[in-house]
């Protein structure tokens, strides 16, 4: 299976994509670090053990190199006030009620094109 194929299978998570390879970017919730340890555990079990080394565990995302950030959080701020890459808003219950962007592109599901999202970053 491609590395990005196991995108599709992710319903709520903050993904860094770097074109040919992904990264997962996870925000650490201290409080319940059983969070933490579920988020490893899907990957481990989802994707394999070699993308355990693909986890980057941080509170700003902005710091992070990459190409398109998919996240369910509308804004994402940090201390890079013009990160590398272009957030690309992943719809969910907490969001889903927020008015369309047009200088932001927004996937409805894992069922939308987001095959091609990535295809708009090779050219």
């Amino acid at each position: 299976m491609l590395v990005l194929e196991a995108l599709f299978f992710l319903q709520r998570k903050e993904v860094i994509i770097i074109i040919e390879s992904c990264v997962f970017c996870l925000f650490p919730w201290f409080p319940l670090m059983k969070c933490v340890c579920f988020q490893y555990a899907w990957i481990e079990k989802h994707l394999g053990p070699e993308f355990l080394e693909k986890i980057i565990l941080t509170k700003d995302k902005t710091i992070v190199t990459g190409d398109i950030l998919i996240d369910d959080k509308p804004e994402i701020l940090g201390v890079e006030p013009s990160p590398s890459w272009e957030h690309v808003l992943f719809t969910a219950c907490h969001n889903k009620h927020l008015p369309p962007n047009t200088s932001q592109r927004r996937l409805l599901s894992w069922a939308d094109d987001w095959r091609g999202l990535l295809e708009s970053k090779r050219q």
